[in-house]
């Protein structure tokens, strides 16, 4: 019986969706039996179907108003610098958030600590025009992903864009962008 779960998911399935082969594979172990009693063959070919279901297929109902899965296929690919073309590239790309999210929550950052100084224009001396640009590139393309006039928050629009720059930044370009 499969029972390795992560956070309610069945991981090794999620696993094997994401880097083509189960998680036991990492260490050097060889398919023994699939999940849930399968043989490899079944278990190799449910995995590929998996993997390589297109997304366009959950897109392509003209629903109005959209799903919330057809609503979150959109976001993640808005905020995506790859696009997302089947179910493989989804998950891995949330799976690459999660483990960036994890791996920034468990660094101290001593930048946070220290007080910015700011010019006359009222921009932190360590950031670039550009890279408030792509900010708020990016928290645009966040707002646009979202159908109609679906509400986001402050927290969960700094949420989606947490990995493009500092804290402080994201701060600033969610000040600044109420006017625009």
């Amino acid at each position: 019986m499969d029972v390795s779960k992560k956070y309610g998911l069945e991981y090794r399935l999620l696993h094997a969706i994401t880097k083509g082969r189960p998680w036991y594979g990492e260490w050097g172990y060889n398919f023994g039996s699939g999940s849930y009693c399968l043989t490899q063959e079944a278990y190799k070919s449910a995995v590929e179907s998996l993997s390589n279901l297109p997304l366009s297929v959950f897109l392509s109902q003209e629903q109005k108003p959209h799903s919330r899965v057809q609503d979150m296929i959109l976001y993640y690919q808005a905020l995506s610098e790859h696009e997302l073309v089947n179910l493989r590239d989804l998950f891995c790309f949330l799976m690459g958030l999660m483990h960036d999210a994890r791996k920034n929550a468990s660094k101290s950052d001593d930048i946070t600590c220290k007080k910015r100084r700011f010019d006359a224009s009222g921009l932190s001396s360590s950031w670039e025009k550009s890279d408030i640009e792509r900010v708020e590139e990016a928290m645009l393309r966040v707002l646009r992903a979202v159908s109609g006039s679906n509400w986001v928050s402050r927290r969960a629009l700094r949420g989606a864009v947490c990995k493009v720059a500092s804290p402080e930044l994201l701060d600033y370009c969610l000040a600044e962008l109420g006017g625009k």
